[in-house]
């Protein structure tokens, strides 16, 4: 019986965190690669359990997003103008602390590298 209640014991203290939500509340300074360059904006998120809302400001204006996360795997969805349509564009990586990477997917005009770092909560 001790042994069954060391290793039950031993389980949730180091396994239950591996499987922990990451949080992503916050300001976030993000930076992608696209066809016309490198793109920096910053995000604001809100999170509610898995999911996430918010939005990114740039020079070019101020676009809402929503997505999700998993442990520490996220999928952040947004649209911006772009020669009079709409730019969908998909945030997939993961954050650890405060900082994350990953992959920008430009509607389709391809994938360049994502990364961001937490400025402000």
């Amino acid at each position: 019986m001790k042994i069954a209640l060391s290793l039950a014991l031993a389980v949730t203290l180091f396994v239950a965190p591996a499987f922990a939500q990451a949080d992503m509340s916050g300001e976030w300074a993000i930076s992608f690669n696209s066809p016309q360059g490198p793109q920096e904006f910053t995000m604001y998120v809100q999170q509610q359990g898995p999911r996430l809302t918010g939005r990114l400001t740039s020079e070019y204006g101020e676009f809402p997003l929503r997505g999700s996360i998993d442990g520490n795997t996220f999928t952040i969805n947004w649209s911006m103008p772009d020669g009079g349509r709409e730019l969908d564009i998909t945030f997939n990586g993961k954050v650890d602390g405060d900082s994350m990477t990953g992959t920008a997917k430009l509607g389709n005009r391809g994938t360049g590298q994502l990364s961001g770092t937490r400025t402000g909560q």
